[in-house]
């Protein structure tokens, strides 16, 4: 009870009194305004000439790249290490690159057959582009290589563009293709350009400083695209699940057309490629829902279950020779040692260059989404622009040594922060471990069933699946998010990877433009006591002042939303009329009794509710009561932007309240920036810059004051009759 009663003698009071500013050019006058802010240079005024601007432009950027700050920001890795704490990090770094290490195993080689390739491929991603993202990355955490969706985005133009009869994968080199025609391409020929473009995307697309695409790919749009991607990776594998032998569609409707052709080819499964799937997800599914959940309070590193399957899957078709006896179909060659350096074919880029657009997007997108995740929780920053040139440079460097586009992968990423990865050296010691693979232990893996293999990355995709929850969050708390959640998953299964991506965009571009069409708007009202103007919807003690109609519009006028502005503003003045166009119907007795109405002012606002007289001997007689409106004062504090359709749609309104209504429009709590936007639109040709005010207080103030006078002025001129 003290200190409850301690708490509400503490109250805070704070009185202010300053004079009334007429209009904003006295309160700049006042306070002495910089109509230019203060430059750095003479080459950065108006006036300076363009050669003047570019030779500063030039010395800048010659300065800034002498600067200890430019190179850190381009190698980040210069600053991370500089800081790195070989004793207290070190030892986190190690073991979660090992955990990782381990992963990346089952996942390339298991992902990479999504893009067309061989499974060794998948093991190059986890090596080659990871060593440069580790020099220029932001992030600390994210697991740069194979990722489902990317590489079965990568898969859907290696077929569209390769000729699988000439692919050549069995001999040392796996781009030996100086026999065939240029014309035609090898699946890994495709994935190398396809890389190579991505990575040129993202690039140009970091030089233009264009990481803010990022924000178009919202979470929600994120986890739709890649829910939906998720299903058609499982219909993907089906085919390896079952024993199937059915061809890959590409075009719109994929998806239907392939569900009908695994449904169709359902008599012709090989029921022990069938049963070997279903033994290998039953027990990866029981270890990953029941036993790791319970070993995992007492053992902090989680076992590699999906390596264990992949090699008791090796040592079980090698020594039952299931190929022969069960025609059970396995990985067969892989080659050792690194593939050989070799440019990819730079006449097929100009054919890809349109469909790897959305591998570039997604890849990136993907990868901020995961990196701004644990930049938040452990409290560190990233750049959009410099991820963009750090993912670009990997795909550029991995595209000369068979690598597809590569990006960051969510269950890998989570576990390497989980096992207590502190920095993208846990990535160099994942390389390091997988460079060891590469070399000796790559062949061992020749007799892994194919079926083993798609299990794996099946039940690597339940982190996707249960994305739904995203849909049934947002579907209450906020509608249009699980709109474009909805039809960005139904664009993609329906109709197609990519062009539901496109799709989806446009969904959520659409939410954007609908929240920007209309955005809040509302009558203020006064709260007595305070300086404060409140929604009188939400504050119903908030009161309005006499003849003063105050309006706040909380968003941009522009051309998509300038006219239902005017819809707006239009039903919150609602069927008032104005006094000046009222006729002045008052006898002497309703005159008399105005000029006894005591005139109540408190903070600088008449209030109309007192009405006592003025000396006892009187009898208080009511004013006469007409609602009108002779002022209309536009808050714009949340104005944020004002076009040229926007300046129109004011101007009209100041005219129209005017001549049509005898209503006054006022601004007040203008920005600087909105004043200059609307002064280089010529609004203030037409609209008296007196009529602009500095706060809300100023301007009720200034109109009560006139009003005042008005008022006291009436009570001594004759009654018209």
């Amino acid at each position: 009870m003290t200190s409850n009663a301690s708490d509400e003698q503490h109250i805070l009071i704070f009185k202010i009194e300053r004079k009334v500013f007429p209009h904003q050019g006295q309160f700049d006058d006042d306070f002495q305004k910089n109509e230019t802010p203060p430059v750095k240079n003479r080459a950065d005024r108006p006036d300076a000439g363009k050669l003047q601007q570019f030779k500063a432009s030039c010395s800048g950027h010659c300065t800034a790249m002498l600067s200890r700050d430019f190179w850190h920001g381009l190698f980040p890795i210069i600053k991370w290490m500089s800081k790195y704490s070989w004793k207290e990090q070190f030892l986190g770094d190690f073991m979660a690159g090992c955990t990782v290490a381990i992963m990346h195993i089952p996942q390339g080689m298991g992902y990479a057959l999504l893009g067309g390739v061989p499974p060794i491929i998948g093991l190059y991603m986890a090596f080659f582009p990871v060593l440069i993202y580790v020099c220029l990355g932001t992030s600390h955490h994210i697991s740069i290589g194979t990722f489902a969706v990317t590489t079965l985005m990568t898969g859907k133009i290696v077929d569209q563009y390769s000729n699988h009869e000439i692919a050549n994968f069995s001999s040392g080199s796996l781009l030996k293709t100086d026999n065939i025609s240029s014309n035609h391409f090898t699946s890994l020929e495709v994935a190398t350009a396809v890389c190579l473009m991505v990575g040129l995307w993202q690039i140009l697309m970091g030089i233009l400083r264009l990481g803010v695409l990022g924000i178009i790919l919202s979470d929600h749009l994120v986890s739709g695209f890649t829910t939906a991607a998720a299903i058609h990776v499982v219909v993907s594998q089906t085919k390896n699940l079952l024993g199937l032998k059915i061809t890959r569609f590409n075009g719109p409707f994929r998806l239907i057309r392939s569900v009908v052709a695994i449904f169709s080819a359902l008599p012709t499964a090989n029921p022990a490629e069938a049963l070997t799937s279903c033994v290998a997800i039953t027990v990866m599914a029981v270890h990953n829902d029941w036993l790791k959940p319970w070993y995992g309070k007492k053992i902090k590193f989680p076992l590699p279950t999906e390596l264990f399957i992949l090699v008791i899957g090796t040592i079980a078709s090698y020594f039952g020779d299931l190929t022969s006896n069960y025609d059970i179909k396995t990985l067969n060659h892989i080659p050792t040692g690194f593939p050989e350096p070799r440019v990819p074919p730079y006449e097929l880029l100009p054919r890809i260059m349109i469909d790897t657009i959305a591998v570039a997007i997604v890849a990136y997108a993907v990868s901020l989404s995961m990196a701004k995740i644990f930049a938040r929780k452990r409290g560190y920053e990233i750049s959009n622009n410099q991820e963009l040139l750090a993912q670009g440079a990997a795909n550029v460097f991995g595209s000369f040594f068979s690598c597809m586009p590569v990006s960051a992968s969510l269950s890998r990423s989570m576990l390497q922060e989980s096992v207590g990865g502190e920095t993208q050296l846990a990535s160099v010691v994942s390389c390091f471990l997988l460079l060891i693979i590469l070399l000796w232990v790559g062949p061992l893996f020749e007799s892994l069933p194919l079926a083993v293999l798609s299990s794996v990355i099946v039940v690597a995709l339940k982190g996707m699946f249960v994305q739904f929850r995203d849909f049934t969050s947002t579907l209450k708390s906020s509608p249009l998010d699980s709109a474009v959640w909805m039809a960005t998953f139904l664009a993609v299964v329906i109709v197609d990877i990519d062009i539901g991506l496109g799709m989806g965009i446009v969904a959520s571009i659409s939410v954007l433009i609908y929240r920007g069409h209309r955005p809040y708007a509302a009558t203020l009202g006064h709260l007595h006591g305070t300086e404060m103007h409140v929604d009188i919807k939400y504050f119903p003690s908030a009161v309005e002042a006499p003849g003063i109609k105050i309006f706040r519009w909380a968003g941009a006028i522009h051309f998509a939303n300038a006219e239902t502005f005017r819809h707006v503003v239009d039903s919150h003045l609602g069927p008032y009329k104005s006094a000046a166009l009222s006729s002045r119907i008052a006898s002497t007795a309703e005159k008399e009794s105005l000029s006894i109405q005591a005139a109540h002012v408190k903070y600088g606002t008449l209030d109309p509710l007192a009405s006592t007289s003025l000396n006892s001997g009187a009898i208080s007689t009511p004013a006469v009561s007409i609602v009108t409106i002779e002022h209309l004062i536009l808050d714009c504090s949340a104005l944020s932007y004002v076009d040229l359709s926007g300046t129109k749609v004011l101007t009209s309104l100041h005219t129209d309240l005017l001549n049509d209504r005898g209503i006054t429009l006022i601004l007040a709590n203008c920005s600087e920036p909105l004043i200059k936007q609307l002064d280089r639109c010529n609004y203030f040709q037409t609209f008296p810059k007196a009529q602009v005010y500095p706060s809300i207080i100023d301007a009720v103030m200034t109109i009560e004051s006139s009003n005042q006078f008005a008022f006291n002025n009436s009570l001594n001129s004759p009654i018209v009759p």
